[in-house]
Parts: C-alpha cells; sequence; structure tokens
C-alpha cells in the first residue's frame, strides 16, 4: 500500500492529502464535461474608494462581509457568504471587505470582531443587522430574511 504524503493546511489547521484536494476550477471543469451547466459567481471585493458605490448606491440589498486574512472565523464562513451569493442570485449583492486595508469603514461601521456582517439597504445600514462572529448557513438565512426580507425560492 503506498503511503500518502499529509501535509497541515495553514489556512484551516486541517490535514489533506493529494488525493482530497481538488479546486474549484477542477470542480466545474469536471461538471461542464458531464454536461451539467456551472454558474460561476464571484463575490465582489470592496475597497473605501468603491464603498459608496457598490453598496450605497445599489439598488438592492448588500451584504457585507468584513474581514481579516488572518482570521480563521473569517476563513470559515467565506464558503458561507459564498453560497448565499450563489443561492439568492440577483436579489443580493454581497460584497467582501478586508478590515485590514480599510480602516476609515471598519471605524465608520464600528467593527470590533470579525467577521462581521451588516446589511445595507437604499444607501443606509439596516439597523440590527450588524453580526460579530461565525455564523451557520441555516443562520445566514434567517438572518437575510429578517434585515433584508429576503427568502430562498
Amino acid at each position: 500500500m503506498l503511503a500518502m504524503r499529509t501535509k497541515t493546511c495553514k489556512a484551516s489547521a486541517l490535514p489533506t492529502t493529494r488525493r482530497n484536494v481538488r479546486s474549484k476550477v477542477s470542480l466545474s471543469k469536471m461538471a461542464r464535461g458531464r454536461g451539467a451547466s456551472v454558474a460561476v459567481r464571484a463575490v465582489m471585493d470592496v475597497d473605501e474608494a468603491s464603498f459608496e458605490a457598490e453598496v450605497l448606491r445599489s439598488s438592492k440589498p448588500v451584504l457585507v462581509d468584513f474581514w481579516a486574512s488572518w482570521c480563521g472565523p473569517c476563513k470559515l464562513i467565506s464558503k458561507i457568504v459564498e453560497k448565499a451569493d450563489n443561492e439568492f442570485g440577483d436579489n443580493l449583492k454581497v460584497v467582501k471587505i478586508e478590515c485590514d486595508g480599510n480602516p476609515a469603514l471598519v471605524e465608520k461601521y464600528s467593527v470590533y470582531g470579525l467577521p462581521t456582517l451588516i446589511m445595507f439597504k437604499d444607501g443606509e445600514e439596516v439597523k440590527g443587522s450588524k453580526n460579530e462572529g461565525a455564523i451557520s448557513y441555516d443562520k445566514l438565512k434567517t438572518w437575510l430574511n429578517e434585515h433584508a426580507g429576503l427568502t430562498v425560492a
């Protein structure tokens, strides 16, 4: 029997092997090869210069994910935020703001813990929508319903 090399992934501290690691790109290519249609959406990165145009002037509700590259829980919920972006489609805009590079936004919106999710609607922060810390997908769907009136069809 062949011994598999195991290494530790710094991002999640979980062991990974050469056999069980696949990128999203290769999975998408595999799905297309079987005739499946794969829609690829990317969560938009926003900074202080683009915040007003992308968030405050948006015609639809905007879920803002404040995160940092060194934050473990931020990495944990990034897949959940991406899933929401895909499932809610054109009814919701999802953006990410890297906190270390955008201190003015962090201060303006009183982001004290990471990750922080805030809902914006009609150019304003939805009162009571700030959520600090990791969140499950089911709780995120409930949160989106409560603060933006959105449900997955």
